[in-house]
């Protein structure tokens, strides 16, 4: 898909309703790669398909930032250690659902208006697909002031 795609998604995604309450979410897959599982896992193609998503990533951080100014990025690190914790703290909504997916990748983020748009790479393990997502919130919860 070309970053014009993905910008067409992230609008669609933009314009959806967040309802229940500030902490509502969206996020949505804009690529996915195929699994690495056995027979398929062939390290060299996951670094390169990686890599690949990860430039994937620069080029539409390059045009959001066009849109609604430079990028700030959070690392997803603190969030991971407490989700895997049995007795680590709450995490909010939106983050909890990225480490529940697997997308432990640090995230670019944008304040458009009254909400939070995030984009990143996720890969949970060696056998998982890498994946582009980008994520809407209503809540600022977790992001860094």
């Amino acid at each position: 898909m070309s970053v014009q795609q993905h910008l067409t998604q992230i609008g669609d995604l933009l314009d959806r309703p967040l309802t229940g309450s500030d902490a509502a979410y969206h996020v949505v897959i804009l690529r996915e790669s195929r699994d690495f599982a056995p027979p398929n896992d062939d390290w060299d193609e996951l670094m390169r398909t990686s890599e690949e998503f990860e430039g994937e990533l620069i080029d539409l951080a390059a045009a959001l930032d066009v849109r609604w100014g430079p990028h700030a990025t959070v690392s997803m690190e603190g969030y991971v250690d407490a989700f895997m914790d049995p007795d680590g703290d709450d995490l909010p909504p939106f983050f909890r659902h990225l480490c529940e997916s697997g997308y432990f990748g640090d995230l670019l983020y944008w304040r458009v208006g009254d909400r939070m748009l995030a984009a990143s790479v996720g890969h949970e393990d060696k056998e998982e697909p890498v994946v582009l997502f980008a994520g809407v919130t209503g809540s600022r919860e977790g992001f860094p002031t």
